[in-house]
Parts: structure tokens; C-alpha cells; sequence
């Protein structure tokens, strides 16, 4: 979904399993026109190191809601700090 008009971009279909949620969302994001910098938001199944790790690889910022319950989160200071995270983060609570 696209956080400011709340309108679809990209839809896929996969085989259910653990991962498969984050599996599709990095092969979209993939697809993902341009080299500027994006953001990507989703909600705490989200905040694992390697999807994390990932998004930050193919220079993408992951607006990733913070899974803080019982271990550290993936998501760091360099992201949070930011006036865009919180705002990309109310905005995914409208698109969900």
C-alpha cells in the first residue's frame, strides 16, 4: 500500500509459511522503480534482522513498527530518530 493516498501498488499470491509475508514484500520491494532512497513501512512480524538487514541492503529504509517484546528489536536509532518514522507509522495504522 501506498501510506499517503492509502491505495494499492503491488499484490502477490504465495504459498503459506512462516516467512512467506516477508519473502513477498522483499521480492516486491525488488521491483521497486528509480534509485532514490524508499521508505518501507510494516507492522512488528516485520522486525526480524534479516528482512531488516535486507531492506537496508538494497538501500531501502525500513519503516518497520518496533517489536520490543522480550528481545531487541531490529529496528534502530538510525531509523527511529527521524520525524518520517513516526509519521510513516501512523499512516500504516490507517492503510492496515
Amino acid at each position: 500500500m501506498e501510506n499517503r493516498n492509502g491505495l494499492l501498488m503491488r499484490a502477490m499470491v504465495t504459498q503459506a509459511n512462516v516467512t512467506a509475508e516477508r519473502d513477498a514484500a522483499l521480492r516486491m520491494a525488488e521491483t521497486l522503480p528509480g534509485k532514490h532512497r524508499v521508505t518501507l513501512g510494516a507492522d512488528k512480524n516485520y522486525d526480524t534482522k534479516d528482512f531488516v538487514g535486507e531492506l537496508w541492503r538494497m538501500w531501502i529504509t525500513p519503516h518497520v513498527a518496533q517489536n520490543n517484546t522480550n528481545r531487541a528489536s531490529a529496528i534502530d536509532q538510525r531509523t527511529t530518530r527521524h520525524h518520517g518514522y513516526e509519521v510513516s507509522q501512523r499512516e500504516r495504522k490507517r492503510v492496515e
